[in-house]
């Protein structure tokens, strides 16, 4: 019986094994060499990436700004890029065994064969880009550095060196083909299996020069991004070597929401879709600005500038809707075609005089100048060092016992100072008196100026978010004395002016005029999805407040008003400009270019003048030109300025401001206090010299063009499709500022 168990067990044992052997045999023998390339299929195909698509960027009106458009690019297999040995004998294998170059060729002439034809794929590349071998090669190379920089990163992540998935992408290496060309390209370069012609996209800009700066620009990805990028661990969000980001503008601020995730597709060698992945496309991005107004506020100050023998080397204008805060234009002068960027970049960076690249709006500090006497006014009557009461005596000059120390501003052109005689707060900004400035000022002292500076936003970021905007200058008491200067009764009264180390941008400059027009101040925004801006109410008296833009109203519509002859607007246009013209003195005339001595490496002593804003680019530009030469310390100086000659007066050169905002008329044709201002703006002309003579005119020109454009009601939104975007604020919810 015994027997009988282990008989049947053996023998279910060995029918078992005789089913795994036959079924060895089926896979090994009968059908192995099928089974063997259904493997190699999948192991040989690498994966594709579908590209997404990035989101577009659209003005408050729903214009198209930026689109990505459809193009085709040639892309290069990455060991061919690379040309590691590893990588070339792993290729030269697979040719050998297919017989690429002949059946039985000996493998060294395979990999002869091999480089001769790549060295005809750049001739063949550089023939069909216009461009030479040794730029593709740069290219190359490049790619190679940021595809190491993703190895390095992913290695650091894991622990251990790994190989990452661009090692086994094509790469773009030509980009922009039109279909004709890609046409072209395909029956050229078709006999290199290492070669492929995709589709791809460039970035369209659709409005050119007025919004060069606020769009910014996209760039390939260089080895940083790849370290920095907030989507590293994202297979599908991560930045890829042949991709590219934003660097600037918009494209940079908003990237993580233009960017999309790409999709992934898996074929088999017989090119079935094993595996796929859909691609998403990135977000739209719409702006709080609106291009009508943007296109002809730029034409305004390009005119008003061209029409002109000015020294002025550019210029801004800004323009708020006062209850939203949002940026309605936003125009730096000159500019560029953000189309041709890389194109004219030369050219471009080299002008030292104009600085085209410069954005100036959000990036340039100046000193406010007489812009900022109202918020010395203000700042005092809140203080209690002065009051509606208070009479200040203008002499010409502070002291009538030193007439030359701390006088009042002299007529254009002479160096007649003005004497006011007495001044009460009203009549001190319709004149702009310096001397009743200087009184405040002293009475106040430099930190309770500051801390109301500070409740206005100086020193801060205005809140549009870009990558080129800077905070200004606060010149508190412990910023001075990190600079070894004293918070005295000097910078008081220079402070109260607008001169000494304080500084705005033309963006600070009109989120300001929207304050004095409010009350409130707020952080400004340029895209619709800004939406957490906290705003608070200046602690001043409703009488204050009303004393202060009466004082404005005057400047332009007064006769004695600095503004009355530059900026005064006809009043059937149904408003009067209230505002303040500002002559921001500039201690020094720019620099604009650099002289480098230096010893080239034979020994010789030479030097180059180069074009450069400070000896640090200068530094640079040189290092470029001449990567040899030795330059010792102190070898670097100014060698040409702008302006450079010196202004009319024989006074220092000085930047033109004009800021203000626009109030309702009545049916007499007077202010209509009762009805909010809805919009204020800003005027910078440098080196314009007089903000009342010079930056008047253009004041008057962009308050008619607003009117123009946004109709009699000033509504930003009139005839516009709706879309999501903060609410416009209620004042009366907004709490005070801080003290």
């Amino acid at each position: 019986m015994f027997e009988t168990r282990i008989n049947i067990l053996v023998m279910l044992l060995l029918l078992a094994l005789a089913v795994v052997v036959g079924r060895l045999v089926e896979l090994q023998v009968i059908n192995g060499a099928e089974y063997k390339r259904l493997a190699d299929n999948v192991l040989l195909r690498p994966q594709e990436s579908l590209p997404c698509v990035r989101g577009r960027i659209f003005d408050r009106t729903g214009t198209l700004l930026v689109s990505d458009d459809p193009d085709w690019e040639i892309c290069v297999d990455y060991d061919v890029l690379a040309m590691e040995p590893s990588a070339i004998a792993r290729r030269v294998t697979r040719y050998v065994r297919d017989g690429r170059y002949g059946a039985g060729r000996k493998r060294a002439d395979v990999e002869v064969a091999l480089r001769d034809d790549i060295a005809r794929m750049w001739a063949d590349l550089a023939r069909l880009s216009g461009e030479s071998v040794s730029t593709l090669h740069q290219r190359a190379r490049e790619i190679c550095e940021r595809v190491a920089a993703v190895r390095r990163r992913v290695s650091a992540r894991h622990g251990f060196d790994m190989p990452v998935r661009e090692e086994n992408m094509p790469h773009a290496v030509v980009e922009g083909l039109d279909g004709q060309q890609q046409v072209g390209a395909r029956q050229t370069l078709r006999v290199y299996p290492w070669v492929t012609v995709q589709s791809g996209v460039h970035r369209k800009y659709h409005e050119a020069a007025s919004l060069a700066h606020i769009l910014g620009r996209v760039a390939r990805v260089s080895p940083s991004d790849l370290e920095s990028d907030p989507f590293g661990d994202d297979p599908l969000r991560s930045l890829l070597p042949h991709e590219t980001v934003g660097r600037s503008g918009v494209e940079y601020t908003a990237e993580e929401r233009l960017r999309g995730a790409r999709g992934e597709l898996l074929r088999d060698r017989e090119d079935r879709v094993i595996q796929r992945t859909e691609a998403v496309d990135g977000d739209d991005v719409r702006l709080t600005i609106r291009v009508d107004l943007q296109d002809r506020l730029f034409a305004d100050i390009e005119t008003s500038l061209r029409s002109r023998p000015l020294l002025s080397s550019g210029g801004a204008v800004v323009v708020l809707d006062i209850p939203t805060r949002e940026v309605l234009a936003l125009v730096s002068y000159p500019s560029y075609d953000p189309n041709r960027f890389n194109l004219d970049y030369d050219v471009l960076s080299a002008d030292m005089r104009r600085m085209p690249l410069r954005f100036r709006a959000v990036s340039n500090r100046y000193a406010p100048g007489s812009i900022v006497k109202p918020l010395t006014c203000l700042a005092g009557l809140s203080s209690g060092a002065i009051t509606t009461d208070t009479v200040f005596h203008c002499f010409g000059s502070y002291d009538p016992d030193r007439p030359g120390k701390l006088r009042c501003w002299a007529a254009a052109g002479s160096d007649t100072r003005m004497v006011h005689g007495d001044q009460t707060v009203e009549e001190a900004i319709t004149h702009s008196c310096n001397v009743f400035m200087y009184h405040t000022g002293e009475r106040m002292g430099v930190p309770t100026l500051c801390n109301f500076f500070d409740m206005v936003g100086f020193g801060k970021f205005s809140g549009t978010g870009l990558l080129e905007e800077t905070r200004g200058r606060n010149p508190t008491p412990e910023w001075l004395a990190t600079r070894g200067m004293a918070a005295d009764r000097g910078q008081a009264t220079n402070f109260a002016i607008g001169q000494g180390e304080l500084e705005l941008t033309p963006v600070q400059a009109a989120n300001l005029m929207a304050t004095y027009a409010s009350g409130i101040y707020q952080p400004v925004a340029l895209m619709s999805h800004q939406t957490d801006r906290p705003q608070w109410r200046l602690p001043i008296k409703a009488a204050d407040a009303v004393l202060i833009r009466r004082g404005l109203y005057n400047v332009v519509n007064r006769e004695d008003g600095t503004a009355f002859d530059y900026g005064r607007l006809d009043s059937k246009t149904g408003y009067a400009i209230c505002g303040k013209t500002g002559s921001a003195t500039v201690e020094n005339p720019w620099p604009i270019a650099y002289r480098v001595d230096f010893r080239t490496s034979d020994g010789r002593d030479t030097f180059v003048v180069v074009p450069a804003g400070d000896a640090r680019q200068a530094l640079e530009a040189f290092r470029k030109l001449h990567p040899d030469g030795t330059v010792e310390r102190g070898a670097i100086q100014v060698a040409q300025r702008w302006p450079d000659i010196p202004p009319d007066s024989g006074e220092r050169h000085a930047h033109a401001w004009f800021a203000g905002y626009l109030q309702a008329l009545d049916s007499s044709g007077a202010p209509d206090l009762s009805r909010a201002p809805r919009i204020a703006f800003a005027v910078l002309i440098e080196f314009g010299g007089s903000g009342g003579r010079v930056a008047g005119p253009v004041a008057r020109r962009v308050a008619q063009t607003i009117i123009d454009v946004l109709g009699p009601d000033l509504d930003p939104d009139a005839g516009v499709p709706q879309f999501s975007r903060p609410a416009n604020p209620e004042l009366a919810a907004a709490p005070e500022a801080p003290p």
